[in-house]
């Protein structure tokens, strides 16, 4: 069985191949000449001899035929690609070198010469995007330039008349701030005087409040006396009364012993002679009671004139103390008054502090403000010179800015020309020529999180370029992260209203959202990923996952030389893309019968559990050659390789292309990246919507786009 291999690879390397066709038809013809030189020199010779050569004959014949056959189907196959190539056509996949042996180098520099020149041309469709944007920039600039320098320029003349306004407003300005810078002068030196005067005030009120504490208490002195006189005048009154009281009793008394003599003088003419005396006695007592009588009248009237004196005493000291008591009130209020007055002066003491202060910084500023204006006098004089030389330069300004007008219109009409020239290559589906009558909106939700998808971003651009006097905008939005905030996004726009959706099929979650697109009569197209219910959708478009795992394990299998062990990391065993990509690519690996699959790692997919788990298998299993990942985590068994020195033993393939990717093959850690046309995907899709609802022109329902296969020669191209 070896031995067969050997000679199937002798025979259909390149190397090889070419070579043993020119040596096989020269053994053939040499053998045919002989012959016939032997047939003609000995005829019986040549009898026996064609028992041998004949069926060498035969035997070469059949090789050469072999080879001829096999080299003229890869020659058919090349032919065929580069006749596509030549109409223009660029969106096919790379020729299999299996099915090219003896051709694989000119087959690998036909793929090389159509990546390329597809990398070109995606390339160059980003360029004219970005030139296109550019040259819309500058012309809206230039034009937004243009008007302002004739604006600028009908305006200078009114500036330089504006600036003499304003030097002559200058100088006048100066007139008044040395007009001001006096009055604040004068100001200053009166509020010096002010100063001067409430300091003098505030210390007069101090002393005026403190003799009027000293003669609030002497009137408290007076006022005290006042209340001891009257109450002095009232005790006399009540002993006067008292008086007047004993007065009357001895009236009484009085009356009583005039009663009493009265009485004697009758008993006293009764007794006749020996009452004489006290008839005597009875006329002394009355005498005394008489005498007594008029003395008490005396000493009442006395005693009333007193207590009258008294009561008009005791009236005038209560008036006195009233008229004293409301005195005291006023001149406590008086008080209050001037205390208030006094803390109102210092208050105003201090303000004029603080005003004489401001006054003194106002001169001061006055000063520099007149330094100031002679400044803005020189200034305003220069503004007026300088005018003059900016209405030179605007009109110099306005003659280029229409050279540069020129110029941009001349590489618009350059971006035009490239858009024709990159028509005639057909790397993606053209728009109809008719323009939509109605306004279109078409809606994008993409990721934007690694090249692949930036790539669809540029083709959904391209798309729109194309699209820009169509009648039709796209609205592509990114995404960094896929998470609710991507259905969320989707509701939104299927609520707002569009004519269009354009969506990645992987998204969990998203048919549910779709269907309420389809209830609302919107046409949906999908990219990359598919639906599982493709009635919700118009057309996929993306890469054949079948396709792509049988390719997978075709190179896997020649770079490994069709023998040897590998390990598949299948990665999410959920995903639908992963099963049918492992499924093709193992159904493949079976056909070939020295190749073994040694082991297949489910659902392992971080960077640093395949280091782990890659590692452990290395060590049991020791002789891997090839190790493909349908799934992520091709970095952590890069780095596993190269820190064991295997770099070039063990051959890495992986499906997932991204910046650290693109490293890992330029450093030849990865042998091959299988890579889906992301320009194609963001661009086919809105095109196809477009002809679609303006043309009526139905996709099929199935477009897959070219795989392509990124290795170290052809990564520093994309």
């Amino acid at each position: 069985m070896n031995m067969l291999k050997k000679i199937k690879k002798f025979l259909f390397d390149q190397k090889n191949t070419q070579a043993l066709i020119i040596r096989l038809s020269s053994v053939i013809l040499g053998l045919l000449l002989a012959s016939f030189i032997l047939g003609l020199v000995s005829p019986n010779m040549f009898r026996y001899a064609s028992y041998v050569i004949l069926p060498v004959q035969i035997l070469l014949a059949t090789i050469l035929l072999i080879l001829l056959v096999q080299f003229l189907k890869a020659i058919k196959l090349i032919d065929k690609h580069a006749v596509i190539l030549s109409q223009g056509d660029l969106n096919i996949d790379d020729i299999i070198s299996e099915k090219t042996r003896g051709l694989e180098i000119l087959t690998s520099a036909f793929n090389d010469m159509k990546r390329n020149l597809l990398a070109y041309i995606e390339s160059t469709k980003t360029n004219v995007i970005i030139l296109s944007e550019a040259v819309d920039k500058v012309t809206k600039s230039i034009d937004m330039t243009y008007k302002g320098n004739e604006q600028i320029a009908a305006n200078i003349t009114v500036v330089a008349e504006k600036a003499q306004e304003q030097l002559q407003i200058a100088k006048n300005t100066l007139e008044g701030i040395e007009k001001v810078s006096q009055g604040a002068s004068r100001i200053t030196n009166s509020l010096s005087s002010i100063e001067h005067f409430v300091e003098n005030t505030v210390k007069l009120t101090s002393d005026g409040a403190e003799h009027l504490d000293k003669y609030t208490d002497q009137m408290q002195v007076i006022s005290t006396n006042l209340d001891e006189t009257s109450a002095f005048i009232k005790t006399l009154n009540a002993n006067l009364k008292e008086i007047n009281e004993f007065g009357n009793l001895i009236m009484t008394i009085t009356e009583q012993l005039n009663l009493l003599s009265l009485n004697s003088r009758v008993e006293a003419a009764r007794a006749g002679e020996a009452g004489k005396g006290f008839t005597v006695v009875a006329m002394e007592m009355n005498k005394l009671s008489e005498q007594t009588k008029d003395s008490v009248k005396q000493i009442n009237l006395l005693l009333g004139n007193i207590l009258k004196s008294n009561t008009k005493v005791s009236d005038s000291i209560e008036n006195v103390t009233e008229s004293f008591a409301m005195s005291r009130d006023i001149f406590n209020s008086m008080k209050d008054t001037f205390y208030t007055i006094n803390k109102n002066a210092n208050i105003l003491n201090s303000d004029i502090k603080q005003v004489y202060e401001e006054s003194v910084m106002i001169s001061e500023s006055t000063k520099s403000i007149s330094e100031q204006g002679l400044t803005l006098h020189d200034s305003s004089n220069e503004i007026s010179n300088i005018t003059q030389d900016v209405a030179a330069v605007t009109e110099e300004e306005l003659a280029e800015n229409e050279e540069i007008n020129s110029q941009a219109l001349s590489l618009k009409k350059m971006l035009s020309s490239i858009e024709n020239l990159l028509k005639r290559y057909r790397t993606a589906v053209l728009p109809v020529d008719q323009v939509s009558p109605k306004r279109l909106k078409f809606v994008m939700l993409s990721p934007i999180n690694d090249p692949f998808w930036q790539t669809v971003k540029q083709g959904a651009l391209y798309a729109q370029t194309e699209l820009k006097d169509k009648n039709a905008i796209i609205d592509f939005i990114g995404f960094d992260k896929i998470d609710h905030s991507f259905i969320d996004t989707l509701n939104e726009k299927i609520e707002e209203g569009c004519d269009g959706l354009i969506l990645p099929g992987l998204v969990k979650g998203l048919e549910e959202a779709a269907k309420k697109a389809v209830d609302k009569k919107i046409p949906i197209m999908t990219f990359n990923c598919d639906f599982q219910d493709t009635s919700k959708r118009i057309s996929y478009f993306g890469p054949n996952i079948q396709s792509e795992g049988t390719l997978a394990a075709e190179i896997l299998a020649k770079s490994i030389d069709e023998a040897g062990e590998v390990i598949i990391f299948r990665g999410n065993t959920n995903s639908s893309i992963n099963t049918t990509r492992r499924d093709a690519a193992v159904a493949k690996l079976a056909k070939y019968s020295d190749i073994k699959i040694a082991s297949e790692i489910d659902d392992i997919e971080g960077s640093s559990q395949v280091y782990n788990k890659l590692k452990e298998k290395l060590y049991y299993l020791p002789s891997i050659k090839g190790v493909l990942f349908i799934g992520d985590g091709a970095a952590g068994a890069a780095r596993l390789i190269e820190e064991m020195n295997l770099v070039g033993k063990i051959k890495l393939f992986c499906f997932n292309y991204n910046d650290e990717t693109v490293n890992l093959i330029k450093k030849g850690i990865v042998h091959k990246v299988f890579r889906q046309d992301p320009f194609g995907q963001g661009h086919d899709p809105i095109i196809h919507l477009y002809n679609y609802l303006v043309a009526k022109k139905v996709p099929e329902s199935f477009t897959y786009t070219r795989t392509e296969v990124i290795d170290k020669y052809s990564v520093g191209d994309l």
